[in-house]
């Protein structure tokens, strides 16, 4: 059985080496493959079923030996009591028809184990898949609760701006609301991720065969890409019909039993032979020995219900082996499309939607420095882009899990498992805000004092540091930007509700709950860039949301 799952691209260490192969296993990052390993060696399952191999094993021993001799003996005397002699006669016989059909039935049992050992190595083969899908499932389950967890610390900071936003009269209750719902759900949605690892955890664990007392292992911390070649599927299909164990083994079992409905069908008449020898010693001394034969008469019972239980045996075999070679076909196809499907959405995210989520955040992020829209559409964007890195994580966790699938269901390991693969980001460096530090020199902004945002002491927060458009914000912790609000266009936008052109120098009024802030450097006759004073933009009014009232200010030239 070692040799068949070896030939099958599986391999196990020596059962005697278990307890220090676990040992060493659990000291460092886990990969497949030593997960596998570890499954082979401990799962208790694979066990049990090993150990039901034995029942085939003592069927071939029993099928290969001859059924025991049957002793007789009598003793008669005559019906005076007081007579001296006494006839005495011993007798040995066998089973003729055991005798006759043994290297049959020893054909048929030997048939039956290897049966029996190819569908253990099927089984086999089918942890070692359900294993590393578990891996790839508890992998993309942490690198999901990480992200989640992310975007849970961005919902907080959310929710605090909102309320800094509502004290400071700019949004409505209902709005700041709607920041504290999406907060909210935010951190529900981290503690489902959250709960999701662990259950992915525990199964691998299980899988593995580990006690509650070793859960001391760690994952591998993220997946990596995925392939750049697939094989073709016709190939695979083909690969399949020659390597799945499970078929080998049903096909072995039809032969072992067809074999044995002709045997039936054969001896049916002449189940009960006994063939033996006999020593009789009669009343007056003399010896006679001679050969007996006891044969069974078909008068009551013909064999029939031996022949249609040989029959049936058959035909079910055969049926479950035309089941295992439609699952075959089936499932490769059935396997290989979820792969195609999820390595297609895992280059689209990568390819398509986050360069244009990332691009959105960065014009975005400009357009707040120009004060053009308001925070929070930021903190929507960010949001989108955050879900975007989401899926793409789960993208690729698919698309590992679907390869596990479908080595599954070839039966062997994968022609282009040989590949280089390439490790994703951690999402702690999906979160991370890109770029460097902005040179805001070009367009400085006199009177505009960002250390009065009220946004530097806010938590998550603290990674919008190093994000264009937004300086000044000190942080020492880079790791999440805030994001969650589920809803648009509720930031307050400058210049909203006055059509009059603003003045400028009272730039240096906060934006955000610090009231009583002022400006710290007046505009004067100083020309701004990227900013036209001759022609003000119209504004943009909503009608769904409470609109900050603007003092219109004369320009100051």
């Amino acid at each position: 059985m070692a040799d068949l799952a070896r030939s099958h691209g599986r391999s196990a260490p020596d059962g005697s080496e278990a307890a220090a192969f676990t040992r060493q296993a659990l000291d460092r990052p886990l990969t497949p493959e030593i997960a596998v390993q570890l499954a082979l060696l401990n799962n208790p399952g694979l066990r049990r079923d090993t150990a039901e191999l034995g029942f085939a094993a003592a069927q071939v021993y029993d099928a290969g030996r001859l059924a025991n001799p049957v002793l007789s003996a009598v003793r008669l005397s005559p019906g005076d009591s007081a007579a001296a002699n006494a006839s005495l006669t011993l007798g040995i016989a066998v089973n003729f028809v055991n005798l006759l059909f043994l290297p049959a039935n020893s054909r048929f049992a030997g048939a039956q184990f290897e049966s029996a050992k190819l569908s253990l190595a099927s089984r086999t083969l089918d942890l070692a898949s359900e294993v590393e899908a578990a891996y790839y499932e508890a992998v993309g389950a942490e690198q999901l609760a990480q992200m989640r967890e992310a975007v849970a610390k961005a919902a907080r900071a959310s929710a605090g701006l909102g309320q800094r936003f509502f004290d400071a009269g700019n949004i409505s209750r209902r709005e700041l609301a709607m920041e504290q719902a999406s907060a909210s759900q935010a951190e529900l949605d981290a503690l489902a991720a959250r709960a999701e690892a662990i259950e992915a955890r525990s199964k691998l664990h299980r899988l593995m065969g580990l006690s509650s007392s070793q859960d001391v292992w760690a994952l591998e911390a993220r997946l990596a890409e995925p392939l750049p070649r697939e094989d073709n599927l016709d190939a695979l299909i083909k690969l399949a019909a020659e390597s799945r164990l499970d078929v080998a083994g049903a096909r072995k079992n039809a032969e072992a039993l067809a074999t044995r409905f002709g045997l039936e069908r054969r001896t049916r008449l002449i189940n009960g032979i006994q063939i033996g020898v006999e020593r009789e010693k009669d009343f007056d001394g003399s010896i006679n020995v001679g050969p007996t034969l006891e044969l069974e008469l078909p008068l009551f019972n013909w064999g029939g219900g031996r022949v249609a239980a040989a029959q049936a045996s058959l035909a079910q075999a055969e049926a479950s082996l035309d089941e295992a070679v439609l699952d075959s076909g089936n499932e490769v196809k059935l396997a290989y499309a979820k792969l195609v499907s999820a390595k297609t959405r895992a280059e689209r995210y990568r390819d398509a939607l986050i360069p244009q989520r990332e691009a959105v955040v960065a014009r975005m992020q400009e357009e707040v420095n120009y004060m053009l829209v308001g925070i929070f559409e930021l903190l929507v964007a960010k949001q989108q882009e955050y879900e975007a890195y989401a899926g793409y994580l789960e993208a690729v966790r698919d698309y590992w899990i679907a390869r596990a699938e479908l080595t599954q269901a070839v039966g062997r390991r994968l022609p282009s498992s040989d590949q280089p693969v390439e490790a994703t980001l951690y999402p702690a460096e999906l979160t991370r805000p890109k770029g460097a530090p902005m040179d805001h020199s070009s367009h400085a902004m006199p009177g505009m004092d960002h250390s009065k945002m009220g946004m530097d002491d806010m938590e998550g927060m603290d990674g919008m540091e190093s994000m264009p458009g937004m300086p000044g914000m000190n942080s020492s912790q880079p790791d999440a930007v805030p994001s969650p609000s589920g809803h648009a266009g509720h930031g307050m936008k400058s210049g909203e509700g006055s059509a009059t052109p603003m003045d400028h120098s009272q730039h240096g009024q906060s934006s955000t709950p610090a009231k009583d802030a002022q400006s710290d450097h007046d505009m004067g006759d100083m020309p701004m860039p990227g900013m036209e004073h001759k022609k003000p933009a119209p504004p943009t009014r909503r009608k769904d949301i409470e609109q900050p009232v603007i003092q219109e200010q004369p320009h100051a030239h």
